[in-house]
């Protein structure tokens, strides 16, 4: 069975009151949205402070929950995307500027010295291009590489038709793209390109 009738079995039988099917469906969801989470806010506790909120406030509006859209996952990034836009407005940082620390991009240790510090050069080299990307593009970015997110389900997150979130994924990467390259000729710099 594919895995998103799984999910709206398991969100149906949530919705009846069995709290273990919402246990199943947190087991199978928390690491995608605390991965969206900490892409954002940079810090591990922050993060699992929002993700904890997310899943919580989901099962508090569970009942208002309806299939229609693109689905339950969208509407549970759709909840972290805001309850990230709150974090960030409670102190006073600019809503959707990503954070992208490089402690957020930790990845599991490569297999040599060699072999980790260039895959750190590149994660940061990842990083300084990605904070060039406007807001909205960011988003696409992590909600289609964190989230595994179809453009259907980011266009539902971020507000926008698919063919917008289409527009933005190809400018974004067509913008990484150029950054890194240009990295080669230097360090990366406002370009002004968007």
């Amino acid at each position: 069975m594919p895995e998103h009738q799984d999910l709206r079995k398991l969100v149906e039988k949530a919705q009846s009151g069995d709290l273990s099917a919402y246990g199943l469906i947190y087991d199978q969801l928390y690491n995608s949205i605390f991965a969206y989470v900490w892409h954002q806010v940079g810090s591990r506790a922050q993060a699992e402070d929002i993700t904890a909120g997310v899943f919580l406030g989901a099962l508090e509006k569970l009942d208002g929950f309806q299939w229609r859209g693109a689905g339950f996952r969208a509407w549970l990034y759709r909840i972290a995307r805001n309850d990230v836009l709150d974090h960030f407005r409670r102190r006073g940082r600019t809503a959707g500027q990503v954070s992208l620390s490089p402690e957020a991009l930790e990845q599991p240790a490569a297999e040599t010295v060699e072999d980790a510090a260039e895959s750190n050069w590149d994660r940061q080299e990842l990083l300084e291009a990605v904070k060039l990307l406007s807001d909205d593009q960011q988003q696409v970015i992590l909600l289609k590489l964190v989230g595994n997110l179809s453009n259907r389900q980011i266009g539902e997150v971020i507000s926008k038709n698919e063919g917008a979130v289409k527009a933005l994924q190809h400018r974004a990467l067509a913008r990484l793209r150029k950054l890194l390259d240009d990295e080669d000729d230097g360090p990366l710099t406002e370009t002004g390109d968007d």
